[in-house]
């Protein structure tokens, strides 16, 4: 028996306006601290830092990329890990240690030759507002600062760092009749249905030698 398909869309039902702003996205921008991540920021003694981030976050961005569409972390602290996450992620751009972010965003934007009203903006705190402003679609995370909450046109259901980033990234696939035709192709190839690079995949045994599968 052949897995089931994925084919019927269920489409979010959203207020008209919602919607509409959900349908012009093509590009999703998004803050780190407070987004992808909790917002706590681990210092060791040494001035290591550590963050965590929601691995659900990151496979949204797979779909979003086969999607075709554009990916940009935005932070005003430079780290290394994000750097590290940014590379897992596909992320088109990084823009970090930046001063006001809105200036910063619309550089991007004229890079990738797309309009403000085709972007969607996450963000938690304060620095946030003036870039949401400008967008189609601003977004802030559950736990965000109250007037951040104020100024989007959506409120996620997932705090920041517990998968807020793939929640939008499903409400706007969704909406645009794109996720499930995204996932049935991953699918397809998890489940070897299509030609894959098999050279990328190994087992570890209880001898904790490698095999090349």
């Amino acid at each position: 028996m052949m897995p089931p398909q994925h084919s019927r869309e269920t489409v979010p039902d959203l207020p008209d306006d919602l919607r509409r702003r959900c349908l012009a996205v093509r590009a999703i921008i998004s803050d780190v601290d407070g987004v992808l991540t909790t917002g706590q920021l681990w210092l060791s003694e040494h001035g290591y830092e550590l963050k965590g981030f929601h691995v659900r976050d990151g496979m949204g961005c797979v779909l979003w990329k086969r999607a075709g569409y554009r990916l940009a972390l935005l932070s005003k602290r430079r780290s290394i890990v994000v750097e590290q996450r940014a590379r897992e992620m596909g992320v088109d751009q990084l823009i970090q240690g930046v001063g006001p972010k809105w200036p910063a965003v619309e550089n991007v934007l004229n890079a990738w030759g797309i309009s403000p009203h085709e972007v969607c903006y996450l963000g938690d705190d304060l620095p946030d507002i003036a870039v949401m402003e400008r967008v189609g679609l601003g977004v802030a995370v559950a736990d965000a600062a109250r007037d951040v909450r104020a100024a989007a046109q959506y409120v996620t259901a997932a705090s920041g760092g517990w998968g807020a980033l793939r929640e939008v990234i499903e409400l706007i696939l969704r909406t645009q009749r794109l996720w499930h035709t995204l996932l049935d192709s991953y699918l397809a190839e998890e489940r070897g249905d299509t030609q894959t690079d098999r050279n990328n995949c190994a087992v570890v045994t209880v001898s904790n030698t490698l095999k090349k599968c």
